[in-house]
């Protein structure tokens, strides 16, 4: 294997050689970088000697041995032994050697200078009867009285047939630089310099075992990666081969991170120090960190890194590789690492370097620093938690609150640890409230952490201790903090929802101003920034005012930003809103889809008294469309027990009514959604349209034979503010509708029709459709019974409603036979055809689509008798699986009052509350 731009070198070495065994003996000192072929070069002249007929000893020095006195020179005369059969040198191997000089001295013991001189004067006998060769490898590592050994025999063989060979680094430790000059200022040293490899070299080194094109082609990027180092070219080859073809590509994997390891503990340990070191700091380090990390001087440091960037690890204080930067890491033990990063962090801040800079070693070096450590540490964590890192922001200030035993400075760092645990883990937030509220009432803390200590004592149910921070803030008025203000407002508004018998306050709003100030929280609403009560109440205002489209645009664009940041606490709530709009719109699957995740994103146990909301919409999600044992494990899910203090429970019962009443048992849901009423009128907090206990009461006061108590309740019902709305005037003229004989029933549901299909709640309208095809029946409207039925029954499958799609599935299949090529000819009907046919299939008379439409009912039939023939089609009931119902867009818009007929004993009900 050629020495590939070492062969001038091995020229010089032999002519060297040649003027020893002629009897000018002399020294050649082959220096270089660690892995450099400094071994490879000094075997190569060996093998010269050999050849020639010389006695070539040898030793091999290393860092464990470097503390044997005369250890080196051991070395040699073992060799000597080996080689020839005089045992003239026993007595010197056997001479117990002291230190090298007396404590104190800067010259040689006379004992140990009389032993030096008979190791020269055996050597030089040897020499008498043929040449000889001493080689010596990694010198740098010999120990001081083997070095004077070498310096007295390069003074005494300048006229012997003595070749001196000595490899290594001599400049890297200081007896070596002192042994280097001495040995370099006599005339007859020669001094060889191995440099690394240039890209050609390293493409005659690639050569060597792979393809040459491909060698050329690689010989740069090769270089580049190993810095000339041939060991570190031979390891890349080693990484890369693929297969017996050679096709091979740079590739640093475990042989080079290996090899860059070995070339870094076989030299002088300052350098593996100063590896570290770099690798510790990274592309920031400096000349003057790297010194002040490993306590050298600068002239010896900036030497080091040149020794690192000759090996072919670093170039500047950069590793060329990001791999042999983490194998470096990973190598280092890890208290050695630790006080890396803390004397980086503590050097890097007296430098003025940034927080973040600081904080990544002191994060690192996980152990709790000085009391300077702590304003730096909860910077970086702010500067985190904006951009992202909530995680990291964590880390920082927990090891913030290891570092300080100030007192306010502690609670002021716990209660930044709480806010950012309230956006990523939410989980962790209790463990801190204890020591957060003992400080509150040690007046440690100020407004705003006291008003956040009191939200988060709400939301766990501590209701008492949340009262007394929310009165420990006191009167914000004038305060230099504008958002302090709405702060407090908004802590109130939590504490009242969170305990509403806990105290008094003022209430929302009217119903349009309340709406406003909703949209006005919302526009300035910023995840994980804004208060998430604040967002969260106005997005149930929202949806409390019918509002449905606003508050789903508002999650749809706030969860966007929630999702972006990964902020935890953000995404659940607003999974919980899209839960109770999707109830709201009857789209029961997403109902269902968002309430799991919003209990998959933040846990039970972290929503508090909060959980209530999420398990309440999955009962009625997963109740409604049939899976009533999901339902069941829902309400099986552990809740605190001061929840039942919250505004949250009735909305836990009246899910849990619903569900009992699915599974027929009725005096359990009849007591749940009276305790439900008995609560929410109690606690000022009664709203028809999202909490519509007395109709779903009603409905099972109907089934149970009670219709006066069942319209009493519908009545009370609609006249609350809100009963007005579309969906919740809707669902209680259902209720109603079912409390009347089947005439007077036919027309509170038909406008009940109207304003649910207004409302676009596909489930109740589902439910609308179902009660006119009962109705119908009960009315000898047979077909247009059959009709409102399937319109029912494709409503129903369309959310996903279960319970009802398996009451209203027909036995008969046939319905669905030829509605293929039914619909084909739907592009074949006249403009009028299409009108008449469309008012037909939602269920009116020929007498009312010709009303509607001012034509006669001899030309309605006209047309749907072409129409019939163009659809083949024969009856009217066929007609809405070829145009599906949309919803009672058709439906006749002047009603007839609701209620009991003339002379009926029964109240009736005002006109405009229907």
């Amino acid at each position: 294997m050629a020495l590939i731009e070492r062969e001038h070198l091995l020229s010089d070495l032999a002519e060297t050689y040649a003027s020893a065994a002629e009897g000018q003996g002399g020294v050649a000192l082959v220096d270089g970088g660690v892995a450099s072929g400094k071994t490879r070069l000094v075997s190569a002249v060996a093998e010269v000697a050999v050849g020639d007929g010389a006695l070539v000893l040898t030793a091999a020095c290393s860092v464990a041995e470097s503390m044997i006195p005369l250890g080196v020179v051991g070395q040699l005369f073992h060799s000597l032994r080996a080689q020839t059969t005089s045992t003239d040198h026993l007595p010197l191997l056997r001479r117990d050697t002291g230190p090298a000089m007396d404590p104190g001295s800067t010259t040689l013991r006379h004992a140990d200078a009389q032993l030096l001189e008979d190791v020269c004067q055996v050597l030089l006998d040897v020499a008498a009867d043929r040449p000889l060769v001493v080689v010596v490898d990694d010198v740098q590592f010999a120990d001081s009285l083997s070095l004077q050994a070498l310096l007295y025999l390069q003074r005494r063989i300048r006229f012997a047939r003595v070749l001196l060979v000595l490899s290594g680094c001599v400049g890297a430790r200081p007896e070596a630089a002192a042994f280097r000059a001495e040995l370099t200022r006599q005339p007859h040293c020669r001094h060889l310099r191995l440099l690394p490899l240039s890209p050609e070299g390293v493409g005659l080194l690639l050569a060597e075992r792979i393809r040459p094109e491909t060698a050329r082609r690689l010989a740069a990027s090769a270089h580049a990666v190993s810095g000339g180092n041939p060991m570190l070219v031979h390891a890349l080859l080693d990484d890369a081969l693929t297969g017996a073809d050679g096709d091979v590509a740079p590739t640093v994997g475990e042989s080079f991170v290996q090899t860059a390891l070995a070339c870094l503990h076989r030299s002088d340990p300052r350098l593996l120090d100063v590896a570290r070191a770099l690798a510790v700091v990274g592309p920031a380090a400096s000349a003057g960190l790297v010194a002040g990390l490993v306590g050298l001087c600068a002239a010896t440091t900036r030497q080091v890194l040149g020794a690192l960037a000759e090996a072919g690890l670093t170039q500047g204080h950069t590793y060329h590789h990001p791999a042999v930067r983490a194998a470096v890491l990973d190598d280092c033990p890890p208290q050695t690492q630790a006080a890396l990063r803390s004397r980086a962090a503590r050097l890097l801040h007296e430098d003025g370097a940034s927080a973040a800079e600081v904080t990544a070693h002191l994060v690192g070096a996980g152990e709790p620093a000085g009391p300077w450590a702590t304003p730096v540490l909860v910077a970086a964590a702010g500067e985190a938690v904006a951009g992202g890192a909530v995680r990291h922001a964590v880390d920082c200030l927990e090891l913030a609150l290891r570092s300080t035993a100030d007192a306010r400075e502690r609670a002021a760092v716990e209660a930044a640890l709480v806010r950012v645990h309230w956006r990523g883990d939410p989980e962790a937030v209790p463990r801190h409230l204890s020591s957060l509220a003992e400080a509150g009432r040690a007046g440690l803390l100020d407004e705003a952490d006291t008003l956040l200590l009191a939200r988060s004592l709400a939301w766990q149910g501590r209701h008492d201790e949340a009262a007394q921070a929310l009165a420990r803030v006191g009167d914000v008025t004038g305060h230099p903090d504008p958002d302090l203000g709405a702060d407090h407002l908004a802590t109130r508004g939590w504490l009242r929802h969170c305990h509403p018998h806990g105290g008094d306050g003022p209430g929302d709003p009217g119903r349009d101003a309340a709406v406003d100030r909703a949209e006005e929280v919302l526009q300035r609403a910023r995840p994980g920034d804004s208060l998430l009560v604040s967002v969260w109440h106005a997005l149930r205002v929202l949806i409390r005012a019918a509002q449905l489209d606003r508050a789903a645009e508002w999650c749809e664009k706030l969860a966007e930003e929630a999702e972006a940041h990964e902020i935890t606490s953000w995404r659940a709530v607003l999974s919980d809103v899209r839960a109770a709009v999707a109830l709201c719109r009857g789209d029961l699957a997403a109902a269902e889809r968002h309430a799991r995740d919003a209990l998959a994103t933040m846990p039970p146990a972290a929503w508090g008294v909060a959980v209530g909301s999420p398990l309440a919409h999955l009962v009625l999600a997963c109740t409604m469309t049939g899976q009533l044992a999901g339902a069941q494990a829902a309400l099986r899910e552990p809740t605190p027990a001061a929840m039942r203090q919250s505004l949250f429970w009735p909305q836990y019962l009246h899910a849990r009514g619903v569900y009992y009443d699915a599974v027929d048992r009725r005096h359990a849901a009849v007591a749940d959604f009276q305790a439900t009423g008995q609560l929410v009128v109690g606690w000022g907090a009664d709203d028809p349209g999202t909490l519509p206990w007395r109709v779903d009461l009603a409905r099972l006061y109907v089934r149970m034979g009670r219709p006066d108590q069942a319209r009493k309740l519908v009545t009370e019902h609609l006249a609350l503010p809100g009963g007005d709305a579309p969906r919740a005037k809707g669902m209680g003229l259902r209720a109603l509708a079912a409390a009347y004989a089947p005439k007077q029933r036919q027309v509170m549901l038909r406008e009940a029709m109207d304003l649910l299909h207004a409302s676009g709640d596909r489930h109740e309208l589902a439910h609308v459709f179902a009660d006119l095809s009962q109705t119908g029946h009960a009315l000898g409207e047979f077909g247009r019974a059959k009709m409102m039925g399937a319109h029912a029954l494709q409503l129903a499958e369309g959310c996903h409603a279960e319970l009802l799609r398996r009451r209203l599935k027909p036995s008969d299949d046939t319905i669905e036979a030829g509605v293929t090529g039914a619909k084909d000819g739907l592009a074949s009907l006249t403009d009028a055809e299409r009108r008449v046919v469309n008012l037909a299939a939602r269920g009116h008379t020929n007498r009312e689509i010709g009303d509607r439409l001012f034509i006669t009912v001899s030309t309605v039939e006209q047309h749907l008798t072409r129409a019939y023939r163009k659809l083949k089609i024969s009856t009217r009931t066929e007609l809405v699986h070829i145009d599906p119902p949309k919803g009672a867009r058709g439906a006749r818009r002047r009603r007839a009052p609701v209620g009991p007929p003339s002379g009926d004993k029964e109240t009736t009900m005002r006109s405009d509350r229907t």
